[in-house]
């Protein structure tokens, strides 16, 4: 015998009670059990207190198989902590950039007219928007090719 006979049984828990109830049913289902052994079967789930009278109902039954976990879907490389700071801090100092070109008074016209296709100021803050943009892509197009690769 493998329990002990001097331990004290374990009282059956209502989910310990659903369970054997469901490989019961499940039983039935496959032909396992005639309607009648699987009614006894149960009426003597839901009326068992201890576990051991649970074990005893499906002790001539194949165990279920095991559940297989379910792979948590890929998460997207682009959504990774470092490419996301990044994308953030680019953002960030693209619009402190334009701010400051806003804000600063503008400088007058050097050309004074000479030249009718330039009027107003330069728009300076393209420039090194440009390169952070180039960054961003550049990065993305290295963390895409990681993820290819793993």
């Amino acid at each position: 015998m493998a329990e002990h006979d001097d331990a004290p049984p374990i009282r059956a828990s209502n989910a310990d009670r659903a369970d054997v109830a469901e490989r019961l049913a499940a039983a039935l289902a496959e032909g396992r059990l005639t309607p009648e052994e699987a009614e006894e079967r149960l009426a003597a789930c839901y009326a068992a207190k201890y576990q051991r009278d649970l074990t005893a109902l499906t002790r001539d039954l194949p165990r279920p198989a095991p559940v297989a976990k379910a792979e948590a879907p890929a998460r997207s490389p682009l959504l990774a902590t470092p490419f996301l700071v990044h994308t953030g801090l680019a953002s960030l100092l693209s619009i402190m950039l334009v701010a400051i070109w806003a804000a600063v008074p503008q400088v007058p016209d050097i050309d004074q007219g000479h030249d009718p296709q330039f009027q107003g100021d330069f728009f300076w803050p393209i420039l090194p928007i440009f390169w952070l943009a180039v960054s961003v892509l550049v990065h993305a197009a290295v963390r895409m090719n990681r993820h290819r690769t793993n």
